[in-house]
């Protein structure tokens, strides 16, 4: 039989006991929020708490979108280790394995910001508007919080398991997605809340288009407005708040950016989405030739994770044909790109995928797209041209050990 582990952020006592200390950069600068140590979660049953929860779990996702954003930039071949820190060379594989304690930090950090928000949504539909002022947005704001962290679980995880349930597949992620993010857009409407409404679109847009379902895609991308974006902030209160691409790449130099993005270019132009600075020296390993992000320029950088040109490139993959190729025409205007001739339905095809490559440059989504794409044999396998290993061949992160152990419902990997 199974020993039971009850881990923080995967079961219904995660809030037990708990500190929850959040910092998160509002419009007025830094705010730091904690609840008072060992907080039993009884208490937590106050309404007064409500806005809190919802800080807590969007506090969560922010930190552990920061952690995704890294380590999935090694699986997606946009990051390449300089073998330095001993707790990334799983990742700097790209072979991490259920066993691998070191999955054991992502894993942790997501499944806090979903457990957070499902609960905080659980705990506000309990209670009444008299009870909790603005409950409705608070729902909304929930419900987003939830829905992105289980796009990332359905995006990068090969499986998923929540609440001690049985396995979910991709497919079976991205439909709690979809559910949490209609809530989501439910609650913002009723609210005017815009911020959190066209979030929603665009994440509800972009798990309907992994399902396969185009017209609601399309209708939900539409409905975004131009020039929207929303980012996760970075600060530097304290290590898990700063942005760890730019950390671990110009601060400790311990990572160096692929090959594949070093000279990056259309017609021969350089596209400054994905520019990179040749430093001419090595990895903190003495091996890796040192290329620097241009993306985040310091610990405080903000990482995008919603946005019109995702809604726009939506729009362009489903419509196809000269709408396709004038969305891919406005973004090269904007990066001072020459512009695409288009081409056949499969090439026009291709080109939004290659836009989506350097539009998204360490932003998190190269993996989800390599799965639902393909190209990992072109991308990311082969060997490491300067450390000399074969890098590994998966093509997602598995559910770590410790999470099979302690959940009866789920049996190992075959």
């Amino acid at each position: 039989m199974k020993t039971m582990i009850r881990r923080i952020g995967r079961g219904s006592r995660a809030l037990g006991a708990l500190a929850l200390t959040v910092a998160l950069a509002g419009c007025d600068g830094l705010l730091d929020v904690k609840l008072p140590g060992s907080t039993p979660e009884e208490a937590l049953d106050d309404p007064s708490y409500a806005p809190l929860l919802v800080t807590s779990a969007q506090g969560q996702f922010e930190n552990a979108m920061s952690t995704y954003t890294f380590n999935a930039g090694h699986i997606a071949g946009e990051l390449i280790g300089g073998q330095s820190a001993l707790g990334d060379i799983p990742f700097q594989r790209r072979d991490i394995r259920s066993l691998d304690t070191q999955g054991d930090g992502l894993y942790n950090a997501l499944s806090k910001a979903r457990f957070q928000a499902d609960d905080a949504f659980k705990r506000i539909t309990a209670w009444t508007d008299a009870q909790v002022a603005g409950r409705t947005q608070l729902l909304g704001q929930a419900a987003l919080w939830a829905g992105y962290a289980y796009t990332i679980f359905a995006e990068g995880y090969c499986r998923g398991a929540f609440d001690l349930g049985p396995p979910k597949t991709r497919t079976e992620m991205l439909r709690l997605a979809k559910d949490r993010f209609t809530s989501a857009i439910t609650s913002a409407t009723a609210t005017n809340d815009a911020t959190t409404l066209n979030t929603a679109y665009v994440g509800r847009a972009r798990v309907e288009l992994q399902l396969d379902e185009t017209a609601a895609a399309l209708a939900d991308a539409q409905k975004v407005p131009a020039n929207f974006s929303r980012t996760v902030s970075r600060s530097t209160a304290s290590n898990d708040r700063r942005n760890t691409i730019y950390n671990r790449n110009v601060t400790s130099k311990s990572l160096s950016i692929d090959p594949k993005y070093w000279n990056t270019t259309y017609a021969g132009v350089v596209d400054p989405r994905t520019r990179l600075t040749d430093t001419k020296s090595l990895a903190a390993d003495g091996l890796t030739p040192l290329y620097l992000q241009t993306k985040y320029v310091a610990d405080a950088t903000p990482i995008r994770f919603a946005s019109y040109t995702e809604a726009r490139l939506i729009i362009a993959q489903v419509q196809g044909g000269q709408a396709a190729v004038d969305i891919i025409n406005a973004l090269h205007t904007a990066a001072g790109l020459p512009a695409f001739a288009g081409g056949t339905a499969q090439q026009i095809k291709d080109q939004i995928v290659e836009e989506r490559r350097r539009e998204f440059f360490l932003e998190g989504r190269r993996l989800g797209d390599l799965r639902t794409y393909g190209g990992f044999e072109q991308w990311t396998w082969g060997k490491n041209p300067y450390v000399g290993y074969e890098y590994g061949r998966i093509t997602c992160f598995p559910l770590p050990d410790s999470e099979v152990s302690g959940n009866p419902n789920v049996e190992p990997a075959s």
